[in-house]
């Protein structure tokens, strides 16, 4: 009685581990653990048949064990399959299907005992034996784990099917019984070891490719713990790039944070790493590079709680400047958008009042005299040409800045470009009774060439020339100046005048669009539209080039645009 006794109370704590096992392999993703843990319910099902044996002692329910026995090691195997990722060959469906029909007829016609069991342990030991195969050349475990994964395969596996046969010419089997239960144990526990190996290998895995992930990031993903003290846990290297402080230099200080941000956003940022940001999960910073420079960056962090205490902060640090600029631009569009409907509302309404009222004064006869209809036709007709030529720079205007502007690049001496640019001026200068003075450095400009459309660097000459023509009053001079910088990378051209000059206030804007100088004109000359310093910055621009002004008020101006020159 005593062996017995101690065979059920090792199969009713084998019961509950096996038991245990299928919950804890149950609730894992993996397929492998999955089969492991069926052949454990399997070997369950095979122990309770084991005691009703015991207490009852009729052979056919030591048949029906047998059952579960097949299931036990098939699932053993399915498993050793989904651990290599490997898909389950159909024919071990079949050829177990194809045993448990043979079993169940065996019980059904009372066939003889070694008829059922024979068949049942050549079961066992073929695919013990793939088992270890499998084990042996495809687990990518340590070789330890492997040989000893073997060894207790290949105890269990063969000791079921030589239990079998003994169990033919046997009846008293106590002992082996107690054996079998306790090497299931075995087994259970090496199953246990290759599962936690398994595991700890995937977290490796996992941590590694987190590490590459993150050291390889552009976003800086850091960990800061609230407690038991605030410090840095982990900080990517992306940090440095981002913004030129190392990753030990959070590590040494975990205040450093104060370090990236300018003094006005210390409250918002200390609020962040502290966990009490009440700005929700996405804020933008302007932040401060170690070399001085300035970048936008925009914070993603969760605050972690355990029991209801913020406990650390994780997130990531995008660099956003690009969009922050985006945005500025879009906002610059829209302002300048608004700006140019008002203008053109504003710039148009008067030349069509005036020709309106010059057109409607001619159709009912209030102009009868021929001298006064011939002097409203030319207003009509100046009216009318200014019209052309603010609708003429704002269609140049728009082609320029979305790049859908043509030019005819030529190859060009620079030295018979200046003296065409001069020739084709000289007359409206001296016409509006300036004097003109001519300085063309032939030394320099000679054998000296540049690619050019010389249709639009004439339109930058006129515009600058006509600017200049307007603020000067007759008598005095406009100085026009063709030579080469110092180092003779660049042609240069300079035009200064001594008219009224442009102020402080004005200079700085004088190129940008429909921007007009508070000066005003000497009597009898038109205003510009405010486009043509703005066209011809992006005339230059577009040869590769640069233009500047300088002024000083009541003096005069100087306006220089240059063009690289072309280099063989």
């Amino acid at each position: 009685m005593y062996l017995p006794s101690l065979i059920m109370t090792f199969i009713i704590l084998t019961l509950l581990m096996s038991f245990v096992y299928f919950y804890m392999f149950a609730r894992s993703q993996e397929r492998y653990v999955r089969f492991w843990g069926l052949c454990w319910v399997a070997y369950s099902f095979s122990l309770l048949f084991l005691i009703l044996y015991l207490n009852m002692n009729a052979i056919q329910l030591m048949e029906f064990r047998k059952i579960f026995d097949m299931a036990n090691i098939l699932f053993l195997l399915f498993g050793a399959y989904a651990f290599m990722h490997t898909q389950i060959p159909t024919y071990w469906h079949r050829f177990t299907l194809y045993l448990a029909m043979w079993l169940i007829l065996g019980i059904y016609y009372r066939f003889d005992l070694l008829s059922i069991y024979l068949p049942i342990s050549l079961y066992q030991i073929i695919i013990t034996a793939m088992l270890c195969h499998i084990v042996y050349r495809y687990w990518k475990v340590p070789q330890f784990e492997k040989g000893l994964s073997i060894a207790v395969f290949i105890l269990w596996g063969a000791g079921k099917a030589v239990m079998s046969l003994f169990e033919v010419h046997y009846y008293n089997l106590s002992s082996l019984y107690l054996m079998e239960i306790i090497f299931s144990n075995i087994l259970n526990f090496c199953i246990f070891i290759i599962y936690l190996q398994k595991t700890r290998t995937e977290v490796a895995i996992a941590e590694r490719l987190y590490r590459i992930i993150a050291e390889n990031a552009t976003d800086v993903i850091f960990y800061y713990t609230l407690k038991p003290q605030p410090a840095f846990t982990y900080i990517s290297p992306s940090i440095e790039s981002l913004t030129g402080y190392t990753s030990d230099d959070f590590y040494n200080n975990p205040r450093f944070y104060f370090e990236l941000v300018p003094s006005e956003f210390f409250d918002d940022i200390k609020s962040i790493f502290q966990g009490t940001s009440h700005y929700g999960h996405d804020t933008t910073f302007l932040l401060l590079h170690k070399n001085g420079s300035t970048l936008w960056g925009e914070f993603n962090s969760t605050v972690l709680y355990e029991d209801q205490e913020p406990m650390a902060v994780e997130g990531i640090i995008r660099d956003v400047t690009r969009m922050k600029n985006a945005e500025n631009q879009l906002r610059s569009s829209k302002h300048s958008r608004d700006l140019l409907l008002s203008y053109i509302s504003h710039e148009l309404k008067t030349p069509i009042t005036s020709i309106l009222g010059y057109v409607n004064a001619l159709n009912d006869g209030t102009l009868h005299q021929e001298d006064e209809k011939k002097a409203a036709m030319e207003i009509i007709s100046s009216k009318a040409l200014t019209l052309e030529h603010l609708i003429n720079d704002l269609f140049q205007l728009s082609k320029l800045e979305n790049n859908q502007f043509s030019f005819t690049f030529m190859h060009f001496s620079a030295l018979e470009l200046s003296r065409q640019l001069v020739h084709q001026h000289l007359l409206d200068i001296k016409t509006a009774g300036i004097k003109p003075v001519i300085e063309i450095d032939s030394a320099s400009l000679t054998d000296i060439n540049v690619i050019v459309d010389p249709k639009r660097i004439d339109q930058v000459f006129s515009n600058i020339i006509f600017n200049a023509i307007k603020y000067t009053k007759p008598g005095d001079k406009i100085k026009i100046k063709f030579c080469t910088d110092r180092i003779a990378k660049k042609y240069v051209v300079s035009i200064s005048d001594t008219g009224k000059g442009i102020s402080q206030e004005d200079l700085p804007n004088i190129f940008d669009r429909f921007y007009k100088s508070h000066t005003p004109v000497y009597n009898g000359r038109e205003s510009g539209s405010g486009l043509g310093l703005t066209i011809s910055r992006e005339i230059v621009t577009s040869h590769g080039g640069e233009i500047s002004a300088k002024s000083t008020l009541g003096k005069g101006s100087t306006f220089t645009f240059s063009i690289p020159i072309y280099e063989e």
